[in-house]
């Protein structure tokens, strides 16, 4: 794996980042068309059809090769009635709707097909979007790169810690293109941020907070319709569970006993720990991702969660309310939660020894800190504090087409540093995973590095976590970069020389 504080890794090449929609058909090569198989046809993937199809009709080099999914799919209009409000909408999900969408005969089976195999068999496929439920990522991408496939694939990328590492493996071995879904990494404030904290700005980095909070009285993932055409006729149950497939020495989901076909089960799988890890997987991937690259950071030394559901009583596994805590070696955390029964949010915050940088939309504040002048803000704020210096980021006006451009650009010149790449996908899964884990036993989870994997609980790990913070946060080597002094050095009071062990009644030297 590569260094933790590897920026490259973090955030691509600048040539990467700057290869735009507009500039990829100046690339060699690129007459001739990326042509996508799509794994998955749910909601989401519908998204992205509808963008390549797009893509295609205005004339870039992309094209849509074959669809697959485990459900023959359903095409109708139907009302909800929410709020009191009713509305009449479209609803075109599954493999055969798919595969009208993106012109194909319905009946060719090696085009249109229930086996992800059949598409990743096919030699005019060059790449693939995955959008398939969390607990199939990973064996997909894995088989994807190893058929010379070159792959979009939904956050999370990967269902456990295990298979993320897999995936990283087999990336770094194959040297394919991927790009894992996290849609707020198309935005360039997370690098502008990060230039600002490793020149200094705000000090030694000591503190994030973010999260994700939602609102709704039907129940998070309820939304997600249950229709009568969803049987085990029109379902491929097996394909679905993936018993019978395994990556990193585990089956994929649970066998047709453990887990009967369920139409909830199918279309909500969100609210189950087999197929999902819920708000922590489906919610705080993206801010894991985007404030862990701003930071600086990669894989937490623990991570701790708590939370419950408190409302949401409605047959779900997972928890309304759950908030993240992870403990990094270089000397600091990230705290996130998840509520699907709020929807107050709180401010998305990187505080430091120096300064504190608020991230607003289109840019961030910075708010200088003096550590000389001791608490510096009052603990409730009569006005909002001025900010001494505003950064603009202009956002993309689409982050799922930034990502899509970003990716065809990379297929292209066959540059591996996406904006989201396997290695930054690896971290999110391990950290929301690992916090899953936690709120599930209420242990503290643990990653070694030289490992890479997660490790049980550590009583001594407080002592050796302080050990390492101190190595890791020398002056002028912040998080692992240098040149000026960050901020992490103390400046005792006088008194402070008095302290000490008295030995044999005699006062310390």
């Amino acid at each position: 794996m590569p260094s933790p504080l590897d920026r490259r890794k973090f955030f691509g090449s600048a040539a990467a980042l700057s290869l735009s929609a507009a500039s990829y058909a100046k690339v060699s090569g690129s007459n001739d068309r990326v042509r996508v198989g799509f794994l998955g046809c749910g909601g989401r993937a519908q998204a992205h059809i509808d963008l390549v199809n797009r893509f295609a009709a205005e004339g870039k080099p992309v094209a849509a090769a074959a669809v697959c999914d485990a459900w023959d799919g359903l095409e109708d209009e139907y009302e909800v009635n929410f709020g009191g409000k009713v509305t009449r909408r479209r609803y075109a999900q599954g493999l055969f709707p798919s595969a009208r969408k993106c012109g194909f005969d319905v009946g060719d089976r090696t085009r249109v097909t229930k086996d992800y195999r059949v598409v990743l068999d096919r030699k005019d496929v060059d790449a693939v979007c995955i959008a398939t439920p969390d607990h199939w990522h990973g064996r997909m991408l894995v088989d994807a790169m190893n058929a010379g496939k070159d792959v979009y694939v939904e956050k999370p990328m990967t269902h456990t810690p295990e298979e993320a590492i897999a995936v990283c493996d087999a990336w770094q071995r194959t040297g394919r293109v991927v790009t894992v879904g996290v849609q707020s990494m198309a935005d360039g404030v997370w690098v502008r941020a990060f230039d600002t904290i490793r020149q200094g700005g705000i000090g030694h980095v000591a503190h994030a907070q973010g999260g994700i909070f939602r609102n709704d009285a039907r129940g998070q993932w309820r939304f997600y319709r249950l229709a009568k055409e969803m049987t085990p006729k029109t379902v491929d149950w097996d394909l679905f569970l993936g018993h019978q497939f395994e990556l990193a020495g585990r089956h994929l989901g649970p066998t047709p006993k453990e887990q009967p076909f369920d139409r909830a089960a199918f279309a909500q799988w969100r609210t189950l720990w087999a197929f999902s890890s819920g708000p922590f997987a489906d919610l705080l991937t993206h801010p894991v991702a985007h404030l862990s690259a701003a930071m600086g950071v990669r894989f937490p030394a623990r991570v701790t969660a708590g939370g419950g559901t408190y409302l949401e009583h409605d047959g779900r596994e997972v928890p309304d309310v759950s908030t993240l805590v992870a403990d990094y070696d270089e000397g600091c955390q990230l705290v996130l939660t998840a509520a699907t029964v709020t929807g107050y949010p709180v401010e998305e915050v990187i505080r430091g020894r120096l300064g504190a940088i608020k991230f607003v939309k289109g840019g961030f504040q910075v708010f200088r800190d003096d550590p000389n002048r001791g608490a510096t803000f009052p603990p409730r704020l009569e006005a909002p504090p001025t900010p001494t210096e505003v950064v603009s980021v202009e956002p993309p006006r689409n982050e799922t087409e930034a990502m899509w451009e970003n990716f065809l650009a990379c297929v292209r010149a066959r540059q591996q540093s996406t904006f989201c790449p396997p290695d930054l996908g690896a971290v999110a899964v391990a950290t929301t995973a690992m916090a899953a884990q936690s709120y599930r036993t209420g242990q503290a989870q643990f990653w070694d590095r030289e490992r890479r994997t997660v490790t049980p609980s550590d009583p001594g790990w407080a002592a050796h976590h302080a050990q390492r913070s101190r190595a890791r946060a020398k002056p002028n080597q912040i998080f692992g970069w240098s040149g000026g002094d960050a901020g992490s050095t103390l400046a005792p009071p006088p008194h402070q020389k008095l302290a000490g062990p008295w030995v044999n009644g005699k006062e310390p030297a």
